[in-house]
């Protein structure tokens, strides 16, 4: 990549290799307090998905979109037999093999919309953690052809129904990371007519990724109570689901 490319910050794939060179979560949080909130508390949640989908302990996983490799370094490691994660930039997976833990995990640049999936392996689970909205027009075929490879699915993506979050994607920082949400229903009926079945589905999480720890701190108590209510639910800003193969 030459150092022209890389100042062209109005392209996504620039932008995430950058972030991949520094870190995710360096480069997409203002405080190590929401950063480790946030993050661990999907990661583990997400898991917590898989286990009510059946994905077996001792599964083949399929990190899709994995980024610098911190969720299956960190998360999925700890919980499944195999790991492979594939992610289109370069510098991101160079480091998330370098923190793999162990030879269990495994990490391959490449481009997610030219995989052959003919070529690939069966996985006893995938997770796509936040990656669908980078390829918002490619996300009905992407999902066609993960269910040639596996039966069960856990999604995260942020909220788009929340109004917030949608103004903020108009914004240059959020524009350079090719942030575009899916709406709640928009996202469950491109899973139904691509052969997936939505059984979980969670809005969960107040605090952006740009909330100031001393805001993290003052709110945090209220975050439970807000998830639960029927009305206040729509502050969130992230949606969980877990889809099976119809």
């Amino acid at each position: 990549m030459t150092q022209d490319s890389k100042q062209h910050l109005g392209d996504p794939e620039v932008y995430w290799n950058r972030a991949g060179e520094v870190s995710y979560g360096q480069a997409m949080y203002s405080s190590a307090d929401v950063e480790r909130h946030v993050r661990l508390r999907l990661w583990n949640m997400a898991v917590d998905i898989g286990n009510e989908l059946g994905i077996p302990q001792d599964g083949h996983i399929l990190d899709y979109g994995c980024g610098d490799g911190a969720f299956a370094n960190e998360t999925l490691a700890r919980n499944y037999r195999k790991i492979d994660g594939y992610d289109l930039a370069p510098a991101a997976v160079e480091r998330a093999n370098k923190e793999s833990p162990g030879p269990h995990v495994n990490f391959t640049a490449a481009d997610l919309l030219k995989l052959d999936y003919g070529t690939m392996a069966h996985y006893d689970g995938a997770y796509l953690i936040g990656i669908l909205h980078h390829i918002k027009k490619e996300t009905p075929e992407v999902l066609r052809s993960l269910a040639r490879i596996t039966g069960k699915m856990v999604v995260l993506e942020p909220n788009g129904n929340n109004l917030v979050r949608k103004l903020l994607e108009f914004t240059p920082s959020y524009r350079h990371a090719g942030e575009d949400s899916f709406r709640t229903r928009e996202m469950i009926d491109i899973f139904s007519a691509t052969g997936w079945k939505t059984t979980f589905h969670r809005r969960v999480n107040l605090f952006p990724n740009f909330t100031p720890g001393s805001v993290y701190r003052l709110l945090a108590p209220l975050e439970p109570a807000i998830e639960a209510s029927p009305i206040l639910n729509a502050l969130c800003t992230v949606n969980m689901f877990g889809v099976v193969r119809a």
